[in-house]
């Protein structure tokens, strides 16, 4: 569903890289969300404080990558709200376009393609545990001005997904920004 456009009665479009996640770097995930959620009607937004990775790798090195995060949905589109604790990307003011997310069907295949296409993978790492869903972060060069951002094709987060799409139409308005905890 996610991945799919309706063009007209009985005919799809399926993109090859469906496009599932826009995120923007912030100072305070929760601060941000409030923000996101009045200026723009987005929510509700649930956040998680320094969320556990395991793997990680940062240019290439083992490094603890330390984040925090909000998600909200907008029609189509989960926007996620990052502030890199480690500062892996060097923003100076932390905050703009931070990376465009899509889930990769074959992982390692997508990889080596975008690697490939002269793309530095700037960050690894599973999440959760040593046994959690592959991610990476991948710098295409100045002229794309944002990071690229794959996921392991996973039903745990396709079900993270789908709980924020359903809690953004059912949303009230109230309680724009929740702990992630809530749903966990």
């Amino acid at each position: 569903m996610l991945s799919r456009i309706l063009l007209e009665e009985n005919s799809m479009y399926e993109a090859n890289k469906p496009i599932i996640q826009t995120a923007y770097a912030v100072n305070n995930v929760i601060e941000a969300a409030e923000r996101w959620s009045k200026r723009f009607n987005i929510g509700p937004f649930f956040f998680n404080e320094h969320i556990e990775v395991s793997d990680s790798r940062v240019n290439g090195i083992n490094k603890n990558f330390d984040h925090s995060s909000a998600y909200g949905w907008k029609e189509n589109l989960m926007i996620e709200l990052i502030c890199d604790h480690s500062h892996i990307t060097n923003k100076a003011n932390n905050s703009g376009m931070h990376h465009i997310a899509w889930i990769a069907k074959d992982f390692e295949k997508e990889s080596k393609e975008l690697l490939k296409q002269d793309c530095k993978e700037v960050l690894f790492a599973r999440a959760g545990d040593r046994n959690g869903m592959k991610f990476s972060w991948f710098d295409p060069g100045h002229d794309i001005g944002h990071l690229y951002e794959i996921y392991e094709d996973n039903e745990s987060l396709k079900n993270f997904y789908s709980y924020v799409y359903k809690a953004s139409l059912e949303w009230d308005g109230k309680n724009p920004v929740r702990n992630i905890t809530e749903i966990i």
